[in-house]
């Protein structure tokens, strides 16, 4: 599948918020990682979408800021959403390198995800990195997960992770 990916733009948001309730459903809006979402804005630069050559939305991405115990802000990956149709093409995996390639170009440590370890373990994400920390709200097991962009970023971080206020 052929798609080019690009740095969202204000006028992709109606477009995102309706592939995000494609992708996620209506309750997507409860889940914990929403609270991140509802006190700040997307971290600059670090939004990108995949468009086919139509210029028709695949997928995007989005970082968060998220608020570590050492008192540092790092980026929280999410949501990604692909249209639910081009699921396993790759279009997420693209989405997510080009985000984190950004991250380590803006001189960020570390990178939070709520996700599937099965999908983001192969991109680097461990569990192990954030096991002396938490989040507020019920997460599923083993699906708080971190990527260091700095070797040792997380090693001495304990405590709760909290959204920007």
């Amino acid at each position: 599948m052929e798609f080019i990916l690009q740095r969202q733009a204000p006028e992709d948001a109606e477009g995102i918020e309706a592939l995000m309730d494609r992708a996620f459903g209506a309750g997507r809006k409860r889940r914990t990682v929403h609270a991140f979402r509802e006190t700040a804005e997307p971290l600059p630069g670090l939004g990108f979408v995949a468009r086919d050559r139509d210029g028709v939305l695949l997928g995007s991405v989005r970082f968060w800021p998220a608020a570590l115990p050492d008192g540092a802000t790092e980026p929280l990956l999410g949501p990604l959403a692909v249209d639910p149709v081009l699921r396993g093409l790759g279009v997420g995996r693209a989405l997510v390198r080009r985000g984190l390639a950004e991250a380590q170009s803006q001189d960020w440590g570390a990178v939070l995800i709520v996700g599937d370890p099965g999908y983001y373990a192969p991109l680097g994400f461990r569990v192990d990195l954030v096991a002396r920390m938490d989040l507020p709200g019920p997460v599923a097991p083993l699906s708080f997960m971190a990527l260091e962009l700095r070797e040792g970023r997380l090693d001495d971080v304990r405590g709760a992770v909290t959204p920007i206020l």
